[in-house]
């Protein structure tokens, strides 16, 4: 073990002293907040393994212990963007997202906590009376005022409209775009991977392949360009789709790659690899629980104590089961991003 983990150190230090080292650097100068609980937790899934697949080695990174608004992936990356809007000297924030988006909710919690105005672009339909999500409850309680827009193509428009209007009152707005997918926003999850690697070193372990749920591709696109930062190039980065087609999250994720480039000081295709989307896990749609999701969120459960949610990481833990015979060699980890609150929305249905 101890031979092991010198291997692993002496690895990072080589890196942090390569041409990446430059790039580390420009991250860790990025203007950040410190709002989540880091790091979270890297626990190995042992009664899992036991349960569905003896002899894989399996672990969970904990994001949803990560803090305010019910934790999860949302937190590392505004981090990022809310040092962005108090560097800008913003009054108000406003982001958007579905009707009981995560990212919302912890926009809002975090907006309270730093003492921004908040405003959230909802798309669907308007709750009718008695009728409103625990999650909008939430928001209002944190002080966010919400407004609705039917589809989700309008949800931009309206964002750049309503900003427009709150600098006509005399605010100063700060536009915060869709899962803080921004490749400010995505530096948040390649400082991740720094910190993943700083533990896994201090248990002599190395992944083969880490799974998470992908939607917006912020997530993925900081994940896959961290992983080059670090050194672990070969590790597999699988996103298990909650909504969108593997070619147009892999086009998201690029983009966003392509931004981080410009902000660490990495010449053009520099942070490029490859990139894992899995499709086949969506079930009905975006926000409909599928039965392949139902059935993973209730075996980790009663093996682990841990509770997954149905619209993103029953998904992908699902995703995960299924893709097992397909990873490299060596110990997988699940990147739990959280959303637990929709179990609240779907009245804990099992």
């Amino acid at each position: 073990m101890i031979a092991c983990r010198m291997a692993v150190t002496n690895e990072s230090m080589r890196q942090e002293n390569s041409g990446w080292g430059r790039a580390i650097a420009r991250l860790k100068e990025i203007p950040r907040l410190t709002l989540g609980h880091f790091p979270t937790p890297l626990v190995p899934m042992t009664r899992l393994v036991r349960e569905v697949c003896a002899g894989q080695e399996l672990w969970i990174k904990h994001d949803d212990y990560a803090g305010p608004g019910f934790g999860g992936n949302k937190i590392r990356k505004l981090e990022f963007e809310l040092a962005g809007a108090r560097r800008a000297g913003a009054t108000v924030v406003l982001t958007t997202g579905g009707l009981r988006s995560n990212h919302c909710r912890i926009t809002a919690a975090l907006a309270a906590q730093l003492g921004f105005g908040c405003h959230l672009v909802l798309n669907g339909e308007r709750p009718g009376e008695g009728g409103e999500p625990a999650s909008h409850a939430l928001d209002r309680l944190y002080g966010a005022e919400l407004h609705y827009v039917k589809r989700g193509v309008d949800r931009a428009p309206a964002m750049a409209e309503l900003a427009r209007e709150l600098a006509g009152r005399g605010e100063r707005p700060y536009v915060i775009p869709l899962g803080a997918s921004t490749p400010l926003g995505a530096c948040g999850f390649a400082a991740a991977v720094l910190e993943l690697r700083e533990q896994c070193e201090a248990i002599g372990m190395k992944p083969g392949a880490i799974v998470h749920a992908t939607s917006s591709a912020g997530t993925q696109a900081g994940l896959a360009a961290g992983l080059v930062l670090a050194g672990w190039e070969e590790v597999e980065l699988v996103g298990v789709s909650a909504d969108d087609s593997a070619e147009e999250i892999s086009g998201a994720a690029g983009r966003i790659v392509e931004g981080m480039e410009e902000l660490l000081g990495v010449a053009a295709g520099g942070l490029r690899r490859r990139l894992r989307v899995e499709d086949g896990f969506v079930g009905a749609g975006y926000g409909i629980p599928s039965e392949a999701g139902e059935r993973a969120l209730t075996v980790l459960a009663r093996t682990e104590g841990v509770v997954l949610d149905p619209v993103y990481t029953a998904k992908a833990m699902a995703g995960m089961l299924a893709v097992l015979p397909s990873l490299p060699r060596g110990p997988v980890v699940f990147w739990h991003t959280g959303g637990q609150m929709a179990l609240v929305e779907w009245g804990g249905r099992r």
